[in-house]
């Protein structure tokens, strides 16, 4: 009985220290990504629990006497699920729009325009190295509908698939 009363007090001296003293990011900005194709982000914390990211990418190829070009715009709402002093564990709703020249990312033939949009849900955890640099890691589902060139098909494709942490996923955020 004794030994459990000490554990529990232990373990409620543990947590209430790191639920007390969780960083509070409100009104911050943070300039960095989540996402590598849109590598130019902002994330703003609207309050202790939700920000708003949003990221940009853009990608233009010399083919020779032309260029292709392709841009992608991601954005995604992180809800911190559980907040310690030096690391939150969140989850992110996101959506990425890319446009991207077939010649580059499709066929290679057409100069004309794949749409992609990529709807994800990915839990993950931010880890702050001081009050402003922090490093991110996520991994979670992914549904990406897929519209392809008149010219390449009349049917979009719709694929569903699990996305790992990997470096593709490993983001960073300096906040202001």
């Amino acid at each position: 009985m004794f030994k459990k009363l000490i554990i529990s007090v232990l373990a409620v001296a543990i947590m209430v220290p790191a639920v007390a003293s969780a960083k509070d990011l409100t009104g911050r900005f943070g300039l960095g990504y989540f996402h590598s194709d849109a590598p130019v982000g902002l994330r703003y914390w609207v309050n202790d629990k939700v920000g708003l990211d949003i990221g940009i990418g853009f990608e233009s190829r010399d083919l020779g006497e032309e260029s292709a070009s392709s841009f992608w715009i991601e954005a995604g709402v992180p809800y911190i699920v559980y907040p310690s002093e030096r690391a939150n564990f969140y989850v992110r709703p996101g959506i990425v729009y890319a446009s991207l020249d077939d010649r580059v990312h499709g066929t290679g033939t057409y100069d004309e325009t794949w749409s992609v949009i990529t709807l994800k849900l990915m839990p993950g955890a931010e880890v702050f190295f001081g009050d402003h640099f922090s490093l991110q890691a996520a991994h979670g589902f992914e549904v990406t509908l897929s519209s392809p060139p008149d010219e390449v098909s009349d049917d979009s494709t719709t694929d569903i698939k699990t996305t790992a942490a990997s470096i593709s996923y490993l983001g960073f955020h300096f906040y202001f």
